[in-house]
């Protein structure tokens, strides 16, 4: 995925996920990202290794790069414009500094300036500068003894984050950055617990704790809002990376890496270890291998030619030896670079750093050895293609292709890097840009893949890809198809309105900086390592202004200057890749023969004494495992107490109006920079009543391809989707349409929460999108042109989304399976399960390939359906109906009375219509209920497993305590990480509690096992009943749950939490109560959930149920060692009932 380098971004998740979801009792549908997912001034890369969460491509094909690093998904419809304003380009946009989204000056230089104070004990000052831009205080420095770069922000944000990088280049794919990431958090010299990362996990208040591995440098974070915790957090990852137990202790590397298994001599070789598992799952992915093959097949001749997270097939050749010097090497203060940003002391961050550098020398060879090497630029177009992985009977438009260009041998100066992403958000920017539109409607295939420069390595690199054509020669069509439309940029340019809307667009992102979910403090960090890697200005992305206007002057003076970078970096440029990759039903079974035949081979070489020094190793390494570390070993681990921690809730404020003679207005009062976010939400449970709900032909599943629509996909009655979208990117910072599934609460007899009955369950429709206030009245006229006008009669388009959304499915499918997992035991246990299952898991894939097919056949059905949805909701009455408004003081004031006008003008109606009687949900939900003791393995083309566990385990009208989140935490730090990942060998797993619907699931995340895994979650009630749980387990669990319950939100996601709890009846005093028994949960909690999962499990009616995703050898030998289980393939969709 690309990662581009300065600017902004927008978290974009592609094909691959990063973090898997399960189930919530707020389930939102999105047409593709969502308002606040907008700009980030720095790149958040996809990490190619991510320490607890799934891997994403290695290779910049599936995204976007838009300014400095606005991303969206790859098969998005629009991605969530982030724009507003207006104006000529060249000229200030409209009141902006009025506005304050224009700061009054600019302080940001080249230059040095003049320091309030000296430089820091040890360190020499390279330079200080005000980032005016964001109102934050850069300063870089250096250690004088080892040379080790520091970059010190100052910022009022009380989110603080650390992070320390290494230069860490490959010469083979053995996975040495990747283990070694794994391996040094797994005890150091002063912290000598089994892992210090999950013991930080489980007790600290971090609002971010990982690691990552990207093809040339391996990076630390760590943040937190408690200023005791983050230098807590800190300290330990200094101790980890340059002092680890792993480079003297074999069974580190043996654990987290590779190992031989073996318990008796007659049972066959095996191999396992926590990263030679995730790997081998990455490697189950079509879209990771096309991503891999392209980055190696683009830089033939380098580092990057190599996978730094690992080939399966090539990590067992790593050794011990291999991997100590390659910590020796570049595990260096001199090739370190330190990240510390927010509002803590600054004094005290280098008092933190000497304790650790200053007992190190300069190692001047330990730069100069980790630099990575240029690749030159060839002088002719080259083809490359391979074969990956499918399933059987899938192999008909599976075929991939990605045309890439190496842009330049050095990298692109700021007035280039932002001229490009302009270039970016014309030619790919969104469905409607000039290259994507061409793409999407030629029909050569089923999904555009990204496309975009990208400069988040050393050299620059330009790709486009194109998913699910019929054969491989399409792919010639595919290139010839982008060279046309690049010439034709070239040779003609772009409309000025559109250049003007793409820059408002840009600009609104880079002045809004709303990072959404991403931490402010992670996304700078993550923006100045893209340039820092490679002996470059970290802050340089910081500074836009000077640049902005340098272009904007640029565009006034020379009609053809976008033009010409076109030209000059793609149309003349002779290193260009169309690489492809062929469907093959036949691999994956080759791969399991393979290494069986490997490792037959190996064992028969292998002499007697050989065979038991491997019998003793796995003897040993399980007994290190299963031995609980010592009191002083955890101990000596810094760590908060109950004393440190916030006993009450952060609230956040709302005012609630009526405007429009009887529509509910939310008002949040934040600090927004003058930007207004605005919701408009429709009550849309009507649908829940049609008879249609008992066919196959349900009116739900249309949903997310409704809210697609609205979203701009199709245009509207008076503008076409290009015109749409420029009046979006215009007028406003994006507009969306999504849907949401939430579970109101259902209060006990004292007004205390309780579990709802199954069937409780409300869907909204939501209008999103963000302005100034002058703005304001344009953005809501789009709200009511793309919901109530928007074209419903494109059958070419329609067919276009339907099968970019199966394409994508089909990916999510075989990488995410622990979510599908989890998504189908819900089904069976309540009606927000079924409907998240009909609308967004396996069940909603094989109805999209009906959809296709209905599309294709008989349009005006699905035409006419589309009809009835729009109807439904405008059924709606006022009381179904309610605006949300998040901005501050005097942008409030202005709006408030457009939204009045807005609201009045609304075809609601009065009166609520009274609701059908209509038990077809019920029926359903009764049907599933009746297979719920029923196992099913779902079979999908993989080498590893995922899977989920789950039932009942509150009845309606019960009350779930606060105390069950903080024994969840437990058992996913502790048991789970214990039994499934370091024991087991898979790369995660997971303990889900539904509050709201009494539902819980266990689940793991590219797993080794299945039977293994499903015996130690049924044993996991015995352990907490068991077990010796010491008061300070309890305390550290109760603080990891705290940490859950406190994570940082922008202004705008505030709001919109709040938003979202008016609709649940969620209040801040309910959220109190569960904090409060949060804080006082005691070692009886822990005993008392344990006795209700035992309960459960030995229940003999409702018993829990497997659901498991994963390969067809694995599921049938589960089989064979006696679990019931039923199979089902994915990619077969059943038959249409009679």
């Amino acid at each position: 995925r690309p990662r581009p380098r300065p600017l902004l971004l927008l978290l974009s998740l592609g094909a691959c996920a990063l973090f898997c979801a399960l189930l919530l009792s707020l389930r939102l549908r999105r047409p593709s990202s969502e308002p606040g997912r907008a700009a980030m001034h720095a790149l958040l890369r996809p990490l190619q290794a991510s320490r607890l969460g799934p891997r994403p491509l290695p290779i910049p094909v599936l995204t976007a790069r838009t300014l400095g690093g606005l991303r969206h998904r790859s098969g998005s419809t629009s991605p969530l414009a982030r724009f507003v304003g207006g104006g000529a380009v060249g000229s200030s946009v409209r009141n902006l500094r009025l506005l304050g989204l224009l700061p009054v000056r600019s302080v940001a230089t080249e230059t040095e300036e003049k320091l309030e104070k000296p430089a820091p004990e040890g360190f020499e000052i390279v330079r200080s500068e005000e980032i005016g831009e964001y109102a934050a205080k850069a300063t870089i420095l250096k250690h004088k003894k080892t040379g080790a770069e520091v970059l010190s922000m100052e910022k009022d944000d009380d989110n603080k984050v650390f992070g320390i990088a290494f230069r860490t280049p490959v010469e083979d794919s053995k996975g040495i950055p990747h283990i070694l990431e794994h391996s040094v958090l797994c005890g150091s010299r002063s912290y000598k617990a089994k892992s210090p990362f999950i013991e930080l996990r489980k007790s600290s208040l971090h609002t971010f704790l990982n690691a990552m591995t990207y093809p040339d440098r391996t990076l630390y974070p760590v943040a937190s809002q408690n200023t005791k915790d983050f230098y807590n957090l800190a300290e330990v990852y200094l101790d980890s990376v340059l002092h680890p137990r792993a480079k003297e202790d074999p069974l580190v590397m043996a654990q987290e890496g590779w190992h031989y298994e073996l318990t008796d001599k007659d049972e066959p070789l095996n191999i396992k270890g926590v990263v030679y598992n995730e790997m081998k799952g990455v490697y189950s992915s079509p879209d990771s291998l096309h991503g891999r093959f392209t980055m190696k097949s683009l830089f033939p001749d380098i580092n990057y030619s190599e996978d730094s997270g690992g080939d399966p097939e090539a990590i067992p050749d790593l050794t011990f030896e291999e991997f100590k010097q390659f910590h020796d090497r570049y595990y260096h203060p001199s090739n370190a670079r330190v990240f510390f940003y927010g509002n803590d002391n600054v004094d005290d961050r280098f008092k933190l750093l000497r304790k650790y550098l200053d007992e190190f020398d300069n190692s001047p060879d330990s730069p100069k050895k980790s630099q990575i090497p240029t690749q030159p630029l060839k002088t002719k177009p080259y083809r490359r293609s391979q074969r990956v992985p499918v399933a059987k009977g899938q192999e008909a438009k599976k075929n991939v292709a990605t045309l890439a260009w190496l842009v330049s041998e050095n990298s692109l100066s700021d007035e280039e890097d932002l001229a490009w992403s302009l270039i970016d958000q014309l030619l790919t920017g969104n469905t409607a840009a000039k290259l994507r539109k061409a793409v999407t409607d030629s029909g050569l295939g089923s999904s555009v893949m990204g496309g975009g420069m990208s400069s988040y390595l050393k050299q620059p690199f330009y790709s486009i890809g194109l998913k699910g054509m019929e054969s491989e020669e399409k792919a010639e069509e595919f290139e010839k198809l982008v060279l046309d439309v690049l010439t034709d940029a070239a040779e003609n340019g772009f409309d000025k309105a559109a250049i003007d809307a793409a820059m408002n667009r840009v600009e609104f992102s880079l002045r809004e900086f709303d990072t959404a979910s991403t931490q402010r403090g992670m996304a700078f960090l993550m923006g100045a390592m893209s340039d820092w890697n490679y002996d470059r200005d970290p802050v340089s992305g910081f500074r836009f202004e000077k640049t902005l206007h340098l272009v904007k002057d640029k565009l006034e003076t020379d009609p053809h200057y976008l033009q010409g970078f076109i030209k000059k970096r793609l149309l003349d440029n002779q290193h260009r890749l169309l690489a492809t990759s062929v469907p093959d039903s036949t691999i994956e079974e080759q791969k399991e023969k393979k290494l069986e035949e490997k490792l037959s081979k190996e064992k028969d070489k292998m002499s007697g004494e050989q065979l038991e020094e491997i019998i003793e190793l796995t003897n040993t390494l399980k007994e290190r495992q299963a031995k609980p570390d010592s009191p002083d070993d955890i101990a000596s681990i810094p760590r908060l107490g109950r004393q440190d921690l916030d006993t009450d809730v952060k609230r956040i404020h709302r005012t609630e109006k009526s405007v429009g003679d009887g529509i509910a207005l939310m008002v949040h009062d934040q600090s927004t920079n003058g930007i207004a976010y605005v919701d408009y939400a429709i009550n849309i449970s009507n649908l829940l009543d049609l008879d249609a709900l008992k066919d196959d032909d349900m009116a739900l599943v249309l949903l997310p391809l409704f809210t697609r629509i609205a979203s701009g996909a199709t245009g509207s009655r008076s503008k076409d989707r290009v015109e749409l979208r420029r009046a979006i990117d215009t007028h406003t910072g994006g507009v969306s349409c999504s849907w949401g599934l939430s579970t109101p609460i259902a209060r006990g007899d004292k007004g205390a929460c309780v579990v709802a009955e199954p069937d409780s369950a409300m869907i909204r429709l939501y209008m999103r999108g963000k302005s100034t206030a002058n703005e304001a009245e344009k953005l809501l006229e789009l709200f009511q042109e793309m919901l109530y006008e928007s074209r419903l009669d494109d059958q070419e388009r329609v067919v276009q989304m339907l099968k970019e959304s199966k394409t994508g499915m089909e990916s999510s499918l075989v990488g995410r399976g622990n979510s599908y997992a989890v998504g189908r035991l819900a089904a069976r246990r309540h009606v927000p399960g079924l409907l998240g299952e009909m609308t967004g898991g396996l069940e909603y894939y094989w109805s999209v390939c009906k959809l296709l097919e209905e599309a294709e056949k008989d349009y005006p059905k699905l035409q006419q359906r589309l009809e009835a949805i729009r109807e439904n909701i405008l059924k709606a009455s006022k009381e179904d109906v309610a605006i949300n408004l998040t901005a501050d003081k005097d942008t409030i004031e202005k709006v408030v009375p457009v939204i009045d006008t807005f609201a009045a003008s609304l075809p609601h109606k009065e009166v609520k219509e009274s609701k059908k009687d209509s038990n077809s949900l019920s029926e359903l939900l009764q049907q599933r209920a009746e297979a719920s003791d029923s196992n099913e393995g779902v079979v999908i083309p993989t080498q590893v497993n995922y899977v989920g566990f789950g039932g009942r385990m509150y009845e309606p009208g019960e009350r779930v305590p606060g105390s069950t989140s903080v024994v969840i935490n437990f058992l996913r730090t502790g048991y789970l990480w214990e039994k499934i990942r370091v024991m087991g060998g898979a790369y995660g797993a997971g303990f889900s509690l539904n509050a709201r619907m009494g539902t819980f699931a266990f689940s793991s995340y590219r797993d080794p096992n299945v039977v293994n895994s499903i015996e130690n979650y049924k044993k996991a009630a015995e352990f907490l009943i068991n077990t010796d749980i010491p008061e300070q387990e309890v305390e550290r669990a109760v603080i990891g749950s705290i940490s859950d319950l406190d994570y940082p939100q922008t202004p705008s996601g505030k709001g919109w939490t709040s938003f979202s709890r008016y609709f649940t009846g969620y209040t801040d005093d309910d959220a109190q109560k569960w904090r409060d028994e949060v804080l006082n949960t005691t070692v009886e909690d822990f005993r008392e959930f344990g006795r209700r999962l035992l309960r459960v499990l030995e229940s003999t009616e409702n018993q829990p149920s497997a659901c498991v995703f994963g390969s067809s050898t694995d599921l049938n030998k589960a089989i064979e060692e006696g679990v019931s289980m039923r199979l089902v393939q994915a990619f077969e969709t059943p038959k249409q009932k009679d």
